[in-house]
């Protein structure tokens, strides 16, 4: 559990750090295009054969980064390497060809390099340096571009190679210990986080069961509801739909707060929640009333909670999940899209379970009835795209139903 959570955390700082290599390297083109300008204006005194071999070929390797980023996005676990290994050839570049006139940072794929908080990427960037250096530095010699203090191989090595090598394994070592020491401490944190998660799941779990068994249910409805809203959100995600709204940690907190629709029940008195026959309108107007208490229990309980994203979902899933799409639902008689996407995708799995087992007025209903009465509902009790993906994983949704039954 924690190294998966580590593991979100690493992929979600490699999608963000691709875009910050993009931007700094962009920003490093920049800088290079004035230099190349002031050059020209001849403010600068670098021969126009080699700065324009300098700036045009370095061009191309700061400026990659972000149209590949543009392309194809940030995603890409090989990416890292990509960047690192432009970043170097520029490096390259600029130890061969313009060593006299330009300050290099040896450490720039280095640092590059570190941003990803991986071992093995710091030490591929920490190797590719050294190696863009010596040749950088042989390049240099070859062609006339290093200083009269180079006279021959044996003093370009003893003072020019090895300071600069002595000084890139220095700071290697020291960017590779602050990248350990970040990846642990994240790694920790990330197993702390976990355990909070598991903790608060499971008293979520409990107090829902409790909720459930007062009206005769069992925690099967809150784990069902829960898991069909899971699949149903995770399978609209997949479909790109609502892809606005539909991320990840969307899915994630739903699956959180999903146990807590029917929360409001605890504010029912036993004779209307526990009626064996059908409710008079005046006890009906009661149970209605239970997602608006739900709304209000959330936001007591948990006005403490800092996760704004989470428990404004908790809150919408218990208020707003008997809304129908066609507006002739309860408490607010609001319809289409401004009903909530959580509370729409609850809804849909809501009634499924509702329909689907024995309460203590019915026996549960047909599984062709159960799915029929979701179809009827398209486009008037529910959100027609989430109820049509619903009936799309029917075949999942009837095998959560077939293992869950306590």
């Amino acid at each position: 559990m924690s190294n998966r959570t580590f593991g979100e955390i690493i992929q979600k700082n490699e999608k963000d750090a691709n875009r910050v290599v993009a931007n700094v390297m962009l920003i490093t083109f920049c800088v290079f295009t004035l230099i190349y300008i002031l050059n020209l204006s001849g403010i600068f005194v670098i021969d126009d054969f080699y700065m324009n071999i300098a700036y045009f070929s370095g061009s191309i390797t700061l400026i990659l980064p972000k149209i590949i980023n543009m392309l194809f996005g940030t995603s890409s676990g090989k990416l890292k390497y990509i960047y690192v290994t432009l970043s170097a050839i520029f490096l390259m570049i600029l130890t061969s060809i313009l060593t006299y006139h330009v300050v290099v940072l040896y450490v720039f794929p280095i640092a590059i390099g570190a941003l990803y908080f991986s071992r093995k990427v710091t030490y591929f960037s920490s190797i590719i340096t050294s190696a863009v250096t010596v040749c950088g530095q042989f390049i240099g010699f070859f062609i006339g571009k290093l200083d009269d203090n180079f006279l021959d191989i044996y003093s370009l090595v003893i003072y020019g190679i090895i300071p600069r090598l002595l000084i890139l394994i220095a700071l290697s070592f020291l960017i590779i210990h602050l990248t350990v020491r970040t990846s642990s401490l994240l790694k920790e944190d990330a197993e702390n986080y976990e355990r909070q998660v598991v903790y608060s799941r499971n008293m979520i779990y409990g107090f829902a069961t409790l909720v459930e068994n007062r009206d005769e249910n069992t925690g099967g409805h809150i784990k069902r509801t829960s898991v069909y809203a899971e699949l149903l959100a995770t399978r609209l995600k997949e479909k790109g739909i609502y892809s606005d709204i539909i991320t990840d940690e969307f899915i994630k907190n739903l699956a959180m707060v999903a146990p807590l629709h029917d929360i409001g029940k605890i504010a029912i008195p036993d004779s209307v929640l526990c009626k064996p026959g059908k409710l008079t309108d005046d006890e009906f107007k009661i149970m209605k009333s239970h997602s608006e208490k739900g709304g209000e229990i959330i936001k007591e309980t948990f006005s403490e909670i800092e996760d704004e994203e989470y428990k404004n979902m908790a809150y919408e899933v218990a208020r707003y999940h008997h809304e129908k799409w066609n507006g002739k639902g309860y408490p607010e008689g609001i319809s289409g899209e401004d009903i909530p996407l959580s509370a729409r995708i609850m809804a849909v799995s809501d009634v499924f379970d509702a329909v689907s087992e024995k309460r203590c007025y019915r026996d549960a209903m047909p599984m062709e009835k159960c799915f029929s009465i979701i179809s009827e509902g398209v486009g008037k009790d529910f959100d027609p795209v989430v109820a049509e993906m619903f009936l799309e994983i029917r075949d999942e949704i009837v095998s959560v139903r077939e293992n869950i039954s306590v």
